[in-house]
């Protein structure tokens, strides 16, 4: 997913945390193309690299309406060797109403209308800002389950706990399986939300979806009220209402590279080399 109005990225910042280079990459460039490393490689590149890594061959990419220059230049921008792999790009068109995306949700609807056999099919989902490992990536693609996600172990983020505090968390049974989903979580919500393993779940949106069970999902997700989008965390609690043992959680304990705002950008240099 790489269609988001990258609003918090193009927030003002202090000039002494970013060099000016930095924030004019970043005020103007899709988040997902700010260059990391010696090779100056796009985030994105190490996100596919990754991918192909652990075994995918097909790739939909969700872009905005206006993103013509970043899908007809795409091959030439990433650097890396693409010949593994179908690269397929999707667009996720705004309401007439909107100036912004209408959430993942929608997103991933949008994708699969445009791209009928994943109705039919098995896919994973991810965002374009995040950085996955291949070893948490092999565990989406090999599940057996038919829907799943990646339960991070949310002390395993190195993220600041102001950042952390913000996520919601996952709910798992014995079983692993999602029973809910609950965000901004209280203490006392907390204390009663640790899994078997006696750790916190979170959701980084690495997900696994069937499309015969999920499509109407997410044909009809609601618009939530608080974030005025269409948001996939609502469509897994809508699966889950309708069978309770309908979404597995694949317990993970390490750090994912977030690429939300220009503070992210220093954090992922010292890391992408």
């Amino acid at each position: 997913m790489a269609a988001g109005a990258s609003s918090r990225m193009k927030a003002s910042v202090d000039s002494k945390i970013l060099t000016e280079s930095q924030i004019e990459s970043a005020n103007t460039k899709s988040k997902v193309l700010i260059e990391f490393g010696t090779k100056s490689k796009p985030f994105i590149s190490y996100s596919i690299s990754n991918m192909i890594k652990s075994g995918f061959n097909k790739i939909y990419i969700v872009t905005s309406k206006d993103a013509h220059y970043f899908r007809n230049n795409f091959n030439d921008l990433l650097k890396i060797d693409l010949t593994k792999c179908d690269i397929n790009f999707s667009v996720q068109y705004l309401p007439t109403n909107r100036s912004k995306p209408l959430g993942t949700a929608d997103a991933i609807f949008q994708t699969m209308e445009q791209y009928p056999n994943l109705k039919s099919k098995s896919f994973c989902v991810c965002n374009g800002d995040n950085l996955y490992s291949v070893k948490s990536l092999k565990k989406i693609k090999s599940t057996k389950s038919n829907n799943a996600f990646i339960a991070y172990d949310r002390n395993g983020l190195n993220f600041s706990k102001e950042r952390i505090s913000s996520f919601s968390i996952a709910k798992l049974d014995e079983e692993n399986k999602l029973i809910d989903i609950i965000e901004k979580p209280n203490k006392e919500i907390i204390k009663k939300s640790f899994d078997k393993s006696g750790k916190i779940r979170v959701s980084m949106n690495l997900f696994k979806f069937h499309g015969e069970e999920s499509f109407s999902f997410f044909k009809n997700c609601p618009i939530n009220k608080k974030r005025n989008e269409k948001e996939i965390p609502d469509v897994l609690k809508k699966m889950i209402s309708k069978n309770n043992k309908s979404i597995t959680g694949i317990p993970m304990s390490e750090n994912v590279l977030d690429l939300t705002s220009k503070t992210d950008i220093i954090e992922i240099h010292k890391r992408l080399r």
